[in-house]
């Protein structure tokens, strides 16, 4: 069996044919769907790159995954053509048995309303609210969209018979599902490592500054790096050494202006992509205060990554954050101020980031792999089981 995987993600692939991705997915993600469905194709944006363009990214080929050309709908045109997008969605999920939608994306709604009309089993995966997305992305045409994208978001969760949700609340609120839902199912991939506590604690014990470290996309604004440069712009007066690296896809130029302009440019370094996983956080082991200041939210990966690395984390209470960071470490979006009086404290008192180590670790381990895969394959078995579709097992 087959099923086709539907998201705005563009994936990177080079002249062989070899699927790429900036992060946000790599081959053990599609594992957990190809082990529990036999096939999976994804219709999603593609870029093509050269083999050269390709370090740092997370690479996604492996048997049983494939690509499915879709149109392009993630711009003002994109919305207003739709000559020939639902036949387009109708030859892609034409052999394939079940849809799988992740939202919010324009290809997850336009493909839910193909597999609505032609019958075929559909689940979605709620992984972020688009009106907060939409409302930060800096373009006046975003925001107009932005009401418009969250009726829509909200009706094409209330008409899914099987929705999987990153949070525990907070999606879940905004939007409601009115069939089988699995809650708390985030996309991270941890393995809660028993020596983190032990690195995490011999670190702080040295006593050398701490390393600031921040995560999240340099296209767009959306997480928060200007509200991270004016906290640590109002801390260097005090902690005249703190330095903070940028890890994340995107040019990093205008950041540099910008810290530049704000007298920042010998306390930032802009360490650009790494692949998904291992590699990220070993890059946390270095990193003392993870800063997420993000405008919008789901569930952070990053966040639980750093939590699972010891690392202090100050982030703001944007989406299922307060889930899973204490309200002391938390901000109101874009409140600066706040983020630097918090920075200030995890600068002057190790004591405090001792304590928050503890209970950072402790929290990332209800996330940990084996947690989470038990609960994300009931879920898919209960998905498979109710739409009638057979096993890999079982197949041919």
């Amino acid at each position: 069996m087959s099923v086709l995987f539907c998201h705005d993600h563009r994936f990177e692939v080079d002249e062989r044919g070899r699927i790429y991705s900036q992060g946000q997915y790599d081959s053990r993600v599609f594992s957990r769907y190809i082990d529990l469905f036999g096939e999976l194709r994804l219709a999603c944006r593609v870029r093509p790159v050269t083999s050269d363009e390709t370090a740092g990214l997370s690479a996604c080929s492996m048997p049983g995954l494939s690509l499915a050309r879709v149109p392009e709908l993630s711009s003002l045109g994109g919305l207003l053509w739709r000559n020939g997008v639902e036949r387009a969605f109708a030859r892609a999920m034409a052999d394939c048995d079940a849809v799988i939608a992740r939202l919010p994306s324009e290809i997850g709604l336009a493909a839910l309303a193909t597999a609505h009309r032609l019958g075929k089993p559909a689940a979605v995966e709620v992984v972020a609210c688009v009106r907060d997305g939409l409302n930060h992305h800096g373009s006046w045409k975003a925001r107009l969209y932005a009401p418009i994208a969250y009726h829509r978001m909200r009706r094409a969760v209330a008409r899914s018979s099987h929705t999987l949700y990153v949070t525990e609340r907070f999606l879940q609120a905004r939007y409601p599902a009115y069939g089988v839902a699995g809650n708390g199912i985030s996309n991270v991939e941890i393995a809660v490592d028993d020596k983190a506590l032990d690195r995490r604690l011999a670190r702080i014990a040295h006593g050398a500054t701490p390393v600031l470290g921040f995560i999240g996309a340099l296209r767009h604004r959306q997480k928060g790096l200007d509200v991270a440069m004016r906290a640590l712009q109002e801390v260097r007066a005090r902690h005249p050494n703190v330095q903070l690296r940028v890890l994340g896809a995107g040019n990093p130029q205008p950041w540099r202006e910008e810290a530049r302009r704000m007298g920042l440019e010998d306390s930032m370094a802009f360490d650009g992509t790494l692949p998904r996983g291992q590699a990220v956080l070993d890059w946390l082991d270095h990193i003392d205060i993870y800063l997420h200041p993000s405008y919008q939210e789901g569930l952070s990966r990053a966040i639980i990554e750093a939590l699972s690395r010891g690392c202090t984390v100050l982030s703001s209470a944007a989406g299922g954050s307060p889930e899973i960071v204490g309200s002391a470490c938390l901000h109101a979006p874009g409140e600066a101020g706040v983020l630097a009086a918090q920075l200030h404290r995890a600068l002057a008192q190790a004591e405090w980031r001792t304590a928050l180590a503890y209970e950072n670790i402790k929290t990332a381990r209800r996330f940990d792999r084996q947690v989470l895969d038990a609960r994300r394959n009931a879920f898919w078995r209960r998905f498979r089981a109710d739409s009638g579709i057979a096993s890999p097992a079982t197949c041919g």
